[in-house]
């Protein structure tokens, strides 16, 4: 089921605008995985067996979905994304549970700052240059990775996207087992795992100790930025011409996310 459960978030990882940690807090891992990392050396085995199977899950999703997420989001967009919108609606319920109500101004807050954040956010598109720029470049891309992991709301890909490397380390993930391409790839993803892996170390004592000492007004904040991912990804949905069976298959898709999203929420 770990293993599943990181399939979903890693396929979750590629799509533009979703959050890979709100998808781990709505299929019930977040926490568990938090803590797992922080207090490695006092739970070696169960820290291993949880995150190890939850971590193969996840790489295993990124190197086969890829390829497949970008002719998706190519050839099926409204579909594809109104898929992952389900997902994340259906996780809502299990943000607002935690959610004290005296803490909603801190969700409306979020939601207003992270929704002007993103529409302000620039599409830029980074031109490799083949000496140690590039390195300095695929790093801090791991760096903003990390941060949309260990961060629930943010977006990794989102902030890849504004910083112009998406796209080129999206088709060096989906290429990673072509040979021609070996050593190219090589000098994108390592420089990249190295800024994640250094990230993640970096933020995840910080986001266990927000989540120990201010766990309602942390799940607030969530909240504001969960809502607003979705606005910001419908808003993404219909600025392309929208046909009406694409709409009608989309919904279904919808649906479906959200059933997915129930089936593997932790009970």
């Amino acid at each position: 089921m770990n293993f599943l459960k990181g399939f979903v978030i890693g396929i979750g990882k590629i799509i533009p605008g979703v959050s890979g940690a709100v998808l781990a807090i709505i299929m019930g891992v977040y926490d568990k995985a938090i803590y797992y990392i922080c207090n490695f050396k006092s739970n070696v085995y169960e820290g291993s067996k949880y995150l190890v199977s939850l971590g193969i899950g996840i790489i295993v999703s990124i190197i086969l979905f890829s390829k497949i997420i970008s002719y998706c989001l190519s050839e099926y967009y409204v579909i594809t994304m109104l898929f992952f919108i389900g997902l994340i609606i259906g996780g809502v319920p299990t943000i607002i549970s935690k959610v004290k109500r005296n803490d909603y101004y801190i969700a409306f807050i979020s939601f207003l700052f992270f929704f002007f954040i993103s529409i302000w956010g620039c599409d830029n598109s980074y031109i490799i240059k083949n000496n140690f720029t590039d390195l300095i470049m695929f790093f801090i891309s791991g760096i903003l990775e990390a941060i949309g992991t260990i961060v629930p709301g943010v977006s990794g890909t989102a902030l890849l996207m504004i910083l112009g490397t998406y796209n080129i380390i999206i088709s060096s993930l989906g290429n990673i087992t072509n040979i021609s391409y070996f050593l190219a790839n090589l000098k994108i993803i390592v420089p990249f795992v190295m800024g994640t892996i250094i990230g993640i170390i970096l933020f995840v004592k910080l986001v266990d100790y927000l989540f120990r000492k201010y766990s309602d007004s942390v799940y607030s904040f969530i909240l504001g930025i969960l809502i607003s991912s979705i606005f910001l990804l419908v808003f993404q949905v219909f600025k392309v011409r929208v046909y009406f069976f694409n709409l009608f298959l989309g919904i279904i898709f919808m649906i479906l996310g959200i059933v997915i999203s129930n089936l593997f929420k932790e009970k």
